[in-house]
């Protein structure tokens, strides 16, 4: 089994331009089962990705228990454990969306 590896998101700020007015990158992610997921906030907001469930709510919590302050500041560290494909949009601004793709370890 392959060793876990980190997998960083950047949350940037996407000047000038419409809605959305952040970008995650990247997106998609791809990663396998035991990477450590995170993401790192480059704008001066802040932002809380949260998982985007199938009736449109959103799990603020299931990435984190958090938001993430801006500024370069990270968030804690999310480590699936089975394959899967996850939608997630930020809880405070519903018009920035992203994805993580996650399939078993080589």
């Amino acid at each position: 089994m392959a060793t876990p590896l980190q997998r960083q998101i950047n949350i940037n700020k996407n000047v000038p331009g419409p809605s959305p007015r952040v970008t995650f990158d990247p997106n998609p992610l791809a990663a396998f089962t035991r990477d450590q997921i995170f993401w790192t906030n480059n704008d001066t907001e802040p932002h809380w990705p949260g998982l985007l469930n199938a009736d449109g709510t959103i799990n603020t919590t299931f990435f984190m228990p958090n938001q993430i302050a801006g500024n370069g500041d990270t968030s804690a560290i999310f480590s699936p454990s089975t394959p899967a494909t996850f939608d997630y949009v930020c809880s405070l601004h519903k018009d920035e969306k992203g994805t993580i793709t996650i399939t078993p370890s080589p």
